[in-house]
């Protein structure tokens, strides 16, 4: 696996070193364990309302988290804490259920024996992220207000990821604001005309 370098960090994955852009664009705090957990050496600790235990996994899609074989691995590793386990797979998306709801899934969390949706939002104005089936509690601050998005509008993540992405490959990303009413849009103004990345 060929290893990514940001911010004077060694990563073992790009995905990883993007994690870290996404993180800190959140201002979540977090560090590089370095002790394993039941022969599970997470990727990342973030330190919120108590402690969740990442893992990246760049190359798992969405679809293939509920067969993959390691997350008992993952279970067992908090198994009788209070911790939670965070699993990022190729990158977090924002998805409509059948139902008509729109989340922002930054990954799967595991909560109380059940895995569901790490669900973004915003308590108190700051982006944290909750369990979207067994505890709607964010996870960074601790605050709950009964709904999963917190008491504000949630992120885009899609678009976070694009910028954390960008950050990560040393890019110049300016910031736009389209409307009073919408959040704010990031451009990309370095972007090489003869590129094949998908623009915004």
């Amino acid at each position: 696996m060929k290893k990514a370098f940001f911010n004077g960090k060694e990563f073992d994955s790009e995905h990883e070193a993007i994690c870290s852009a996404l993180f800190d664009k959140y201002r979540w705090r977090w560090d590089r364990p370095k002790r394993a957990l039941s022969g599970w050496l997470p990727d990342f600790r973030l330190m919120g309302d108590t402690h969740v235990y990442v893992e990246c996994k760049g190359g798992l899609e969405w679809d293939d988290v509920r067969t993959f074989q390691e997350l008992q691995k993952y279970e067992d590793a908090v198994n009788g804490t209070d911790c939670d386990v965070l699993l990022i797979p190729i990158s977090p998306k924002n998805l409509r259920k059948p139902n008509g709801y729109e989340l922002r899934a930054l990954g799967y969390l595991y909560d109380r024996e059940v895995w569901s949706y790490a669900e973004l939002g915003r308590w108190s104005g700051e982006v944290g992220f909750c369990h979207s089936a067994n505890s709607w509690r964010d996870r960074m601050s601790g605050n709950s207000v009964g709904t999963s998005t917190g008491d504000g509008q949630p992120p885009d993540i899609e678009l976070d990821w694009h910028f954390a992405t960008q950050v990560y490959k040393g890019r110049r990303v300016s910031y736009f604001r389209g409307s009073k009413d919408s959040d704010t849009e990031y451009w990309d103004t370095s972007r090489d005309q003869n590129s094949d990345e998908t623009p915004f």
